[in-house]
This record gives structure tokens, sequence and C-alpha cells, in this order.
């Protein structure tokens, strides 16, 4: 039952504040480094960005949770969208049992990973919106949405194919 539960826990976050009017005003994320870590092409987690745990699986492989969010935040601001996509990494909803394991460090980094190439699609998506003139906040909307059920369905299958890491 543990296992099944613990299976699939990444956090995803869709922060769109409102302004008036239903408008969005472009409120950009200042990182807090103490609480998270953002994505970046030459950072390297390792298992200091783990909370550690105390329990395991019966059969003495380790575990572990990566947690992710995606800060979608920005809206439409004189006819342009003005958004900023950043992929954090939250420390403290992310643990492990096993803080030697280099193969199941290397899975659960490549969660974060996975997490960007969705950070990346989103952003894509927005510029593509854009250019084909849409100018409809709800349409964005709901275009971030989608893709942040295809990254949930994208980190569900990396687990199962890969077994979690083991």
């Amino acid at each position: 039952m543990l296992k099944k539960s613990l299976s699939v826990l990444i956090w995803i976050m869709l922060l769109l504040p409102m302004g008036k009017g239903g408008k969005l005003f472009a409120q950009y994320l200042e990182v807090d480094t103490a609480s998270y870590i953002e994505w970046s092409e030459n950072l390297y987690l390792n298992w200091q960005d783990y909370v550690f745990m105390e329990f395991g699986r019966e059969d003495g492989s380790g575990m572990a949770l990566t947690s992710v969010k995606h800060s979608v935040r920005g809206g439409i601001v004189g006819g342009e969208p003005k958004f900023e996509v950043k992929v954090l990494f939250v420390k403290n909803d992310s643990w492990t049992t096993d803080s030697t394991s280099i193969t199941l460090l290397a899975h659960e980094k490549l969660h974060f990973d996975i997490a960007e190439l969705y950070g990346r699609k989103i952003r894509k998506q927005i510029d593509e919106l854009f250019k084909r003139g849409e100018r409809d906040l709800k349409i964005y909307n709901k275009n971030v949405r989608q893709l942040l059920g295809d990254f949930k369905r994208f980190s569900h299958n990396y687990d199962k194919e890969t077994r979690h890491g083991r």
C-alpha cells in the first residue's frame, strides 16, 4: 500500500494571480533559494538537496521523491503575453531513504529534467499562441493546464517504466 501511495507524488502548481477585469498583471517570481532550487543547465542535484527519511521498502531498496513546481506567472499586458515560467525543485518536499544510490539519484534528477522539458514546452506554446495572434488569456491558461496534465502523465509513465529507479 505504501509503495502504491508513494508511486507518483510530484506536486505541480500553476500560479496565475488575477488582476482587475479578468486580466493578469505580470508578477514575477523571486525564488526563495532556502526552499527551492530553480532548474539550470549547470546545476546538478545531489543527495544533500533531499531530506533523509528513516524508512524503506521491505526488500531493503531505497526510495525517493522529487517534488517539483511549475510556476507560471504573468498575463496579457498591452495586448501581448508576458509570462515567466520557472521550474522549481521543492527542497522540503523532496526526500530519500538511500543517500548512497547513484542509480536512484540519476532517476530522481531525470524527474527534474523532465519538469524542465515541460517548462520549455509551456514557453514554446505561449510563443506560438502569440504568433498566431491569440490574445485571450483563457486560451493561454487552457494550453498551460493541458501541458501540465501531459507532464503529470509522462512522469507517472516514467516511474512505471523504470520501476521508480530500481
